[in-house]
């Protein structure tokens, strides 16, 4: 099996092959390109008549303590199974984050994905992450759209806990210069997406404006993560928690790396810091 480098003509066509549907071009670039956390690490896996098996990515990003990657697109061919590729990648692609200074490898991952990692690639289950739902209709109509997209401020804002540093780079480049669309009410920034089914408006900042950003979305329902001592205003707002929950997990990629805590109150998650809204 050979490892390499992948591009994004390849990387996107294999996704349209397993999944039916990819990210744009102008995603691909701005998400994978832009980051100014650093450079992307996208490997391919190929037998050994070239043909492309699996690719994986992995997304740099800067917390208040140091450089992390998070894990994120996987895409394996029907060839692939049972022959290690995506351990093959994964272990690739963490030496590669470790190389360029990253000291966690965190993911939020799937029911596929998380028993290869914790069970087999030295991954530890982090936290639970807890989603929480606010009802927008009374019928689900299942359609709907960000009303009309804002600037979006890149003010600096000082967040608790283990977090994506939200300087100004961070979000001129996560939402201000975005191929996708947001909307600003406050602190609170939104986008629309269907989540599960439902046409959601997506809580991806939070703070002050909730509700005023939660109507510049037309959809189901809005959904959130919500962090310890952010409940208050949320009920208040009209979200309540759900059984659902995201598997938040992690790995030390170097020995000085510190522990990974696994107490949910040192973390400050947001559904912003996954790629796919």
């Amino acid at each position: 099996m050979i490892v390499e480098p992948s591009g994004r003509d390849e990387f996107l066509e294999l996704m349209r092959e397993t999944y039916g549907s990819a990210m744009s071009p102008a995603e691909f670039d701005w998400w994978f390109d832009r980051n100014p956390a650093g450079p992307r690490i996208l490997n391919v896996a190929r037998d050994g008549g070239g043909t492309a098996l699996g690719v994986l990515a992995m997304s740099p990003a800067r917390f208040e303590n140091g450089l992390v990657a998070f894990a994120v697109h996987a895409v394996t061919t029907p060839a692939a199974r049972g022959r290690g590729v995506f351990s093959e990648l994964e272990l690739h692609n963490e030496q590669q984050a470790a190389a360029a200074g990253a000291h966690w490898a965190l993911g939020f991952t799937n029911p596929m994905a998380g028993p290869i990692l914790v069970g087999k690639l030295g991954w530890e289950d982090v936290t639970q992450l807890r989603i929480w739902v606010r009802p927008k209709r009374l019928r689900l109509r299942r359609r709907g759209e960000l009303r009309e997209p804002t600037e979006i401020s890149t003010r600096p804002r000082e967040l608790p806990g283990h977090h994506i540093a939200r300087d100004e780079a961070y979000l001129h480049w996560r939402y201000a210069a975005s191929p996708r669309r947001y909307a600003q009410a406050g602190d609170t920034v939104v986008t629309y997406a269907v989540w599960h089914g439902m046409s959601s408006a997506v809580v991806c900042e939070h703070g002050r404006g909730l509700n005023r950003a939660v109507r510049a979305v037309d959809a189901d329902i809005a959904v959130a993560i919500v962090n310890p001592g952010e409940e208050r205003s949320f009920l208040a707002a009209g979200f309540v928690p759900t059984p659902r929950r995201i598997r938040f997990i992690g790995k030390r990629l170097r020995e000085d790396a510190p522990p990974l805590p696994r107490d949910r109150r040192a973390w400050y998650l947001t559904l912003g810091d996954l790629d796919f809204f």
